[in-house]
């Protein structure tokens, strides 16, 4: 038996850029001028593990009058970053505190007889929604249908984060009326989602559950809600002074939320406004943000912030990151037997490591290369059935053993055997997922090799 040991081929250090996990920055934040005019001309192709543009919008901006959709402005960004190889996440809110922004919902739904109240203080006069009424949540969901014509199962959206709930869309009131709806009406925000969008993966911020003021079961009742609907948790708050000042190194109010989601959906984190997390000393070189990720297990961070200026200050701290979201996998050794036979099936085991915070979330296919040394155009390759990294956990060591067809037309020779792993989807969309091993291995199509056989 051949048994070749491939931790001495481990790169822990280079950066990786894989598909469903990484950084998010915000493109278009609450208005439509932060943050993308700061990079219009600037495509952050050196980000490192950069995954999604977040676009997080008012409703009245894509929806001016009933039935009159702008979707150009979200379009133009989509086209741009898509064909740089980033996907897009959404938010769309009903409900904002800025002056310039009395109506996220749109007016015309408060004049077709939507319930609601006026806040005022420091200059603002900002309308908020009864989040229950029926006219409300008729125009809402009606808006969400057209929404989700357009861009329910594209290949490059990341997810849909549900924004209809709370100041911002963070599912609280804190800055608004201060009322907690009831819970039969945050779950009917979380049905209005699921009946709209069948295909992409919903995400709504853990503030729906901890941030209600009663000390009863309700935070547990919606968090089963949540899960029992296949939407998975957020976190909104990292290094946000008042919650650096209360919790933990996390600054998580309730990092034991996230523990029933994790293994099955992505979770998303998202750190203050950069400039002030630094005003108020709650960055702390981002240690905070490691915590909760690991906390967290998160596959998806992000920032408010321009990302130019954040990238200077925080160049090799995006790298480590980006490296413990989501998954990160290494081969650990390779088995087989030291002689193969033309025609026989044979037994090749890999023994794999996730070093990440979570595990992958879609089945990417292994494939097996098989290539004669001295003639490089015998070469075949296999699918390997049985592979299933999704069953990879973090922090786990996870063995897989494969049958192999070695064909029986081989000639007598010595034949290397390298791997790779790709994900495709229904798009014809195909992409390999970077592993933890030494560039050398690696060859231009992207295959690693982990050792030679003798075929007889």
């Amino acid at each position: 038996m051949n048994i070749r040991m491939l931790e001495q081929y481990w790169d822990v250090e280079k950066t990786m850029r894989n598909p469903h996990k990484g950084w998010y920055v915000h493109q278009l934040d609450n208005t439509l001028k932060y943050y993308g005019t700061s990079f219009e001309e600037d495509p952050l192709e050196d980000f490192p593990g950069l995954d999604h543009l977040y676009l997080r919008l008012a409703w009245s901006y894509l929806e001016p009058e009933e039935g009159v959709y702008r979707w150009e402005v979200i379009d133009n960004e989509i086209e741009r970053w898509v064909k740089s190889g980033l996907s897009i996440a959404f938010r769309i809110t009903c409900k904002e505190t800025h002056d310039n922004q009395t109506f996220a919902t749109p007016r015309w739904v408060m004049e077709a007889g939507a319930k609601g109240l006026f806040l005022s203080g420091e200059g603002c006069n900002i309308w908020e929604p009864d989040y229950g009424d029926p006219i409300f949540l008729e125009k809402l969901e009606a808006f969400h249908k057209a929404f989700a014509a357009r861009y329910d199962g594209q290949s490059w959206l990341a997810y849909v984060d549900i924004g209809s709930y709370g100041d911002w869309g963070e599912a609280h009131t804190s800055f608004g009326s201060k009322q907690d709806w009831p819970v039969d009406i945050i779950v009917a925000h979380l049905d209005l989602h699921c009946r709209c969008y069948r295909h992409a993966q919903l995400v709504i911020s853990d503030d729906v559950a901890s941030a209600r003021n009663q000390s009863n079961d309700e935070p547990e009742y919606i968090l089963l809600a949540i899960r029992e609907r296949g939407i998975t948790l957020r976190d909104d708050g990292i290094s946000v002074e008042w919650f650096a000042e209360r919790f933990g190194e996390s600054t998580l109010r309730n990092p034991e939320y996230f523990e029933p989601f994790w293994r099955d959906k992505p979770i998303v984190l998202e750190l203050e406004h950069y400039h002030f997390a630094v005003r108020t000393d709650c960055w702390q070189e981002g240690i905070p943000l490691m915590h909760a990720v690991r906390e967290t297990h998160a596959t998806y961070a992000g920032f408010h912030g321009y990302p130019r200026k954040w990238l200077e200050e925080n160049r090799d701290y995006a790298a480590r990151l980006s490296n413990q979201l989501g998954y990160w996998f290494f081969p650990k050794s390779v088995s087989y037997a030291d002689k193969w036979s033309s025609g026989s099936k044979e037994r090749l085991r890999i023994v794999w490591q996730n070093r990440g915070s979570a595990p992958a979330y879609h089945a990417y296919k292994l494939f097996l290369r098989m290539s004669q040394t001295d003639m490089p155009h015998m070469s075949q390759i296999l699918e390997l059935e049985g592979s299933n990294c999704r069953n990879w956990m973090p922090g786990c060591v996870f063995g897989e053993t494969y049958r192999v067809v070695v064909p029986e037309e081989w000639e007598q020779g010595t034949y290397s055997l390298s791997i790779k792993l790709i994900y495709s989807n229904e798009s014809d969309v195909s992409r390999a997922v970077e592993l933890g091993l030494q560039d050398a291995l690696r060859d231009q199509d992207g295959f690693y090799k982990i050792g030679n056989v003798e075929v007889m």
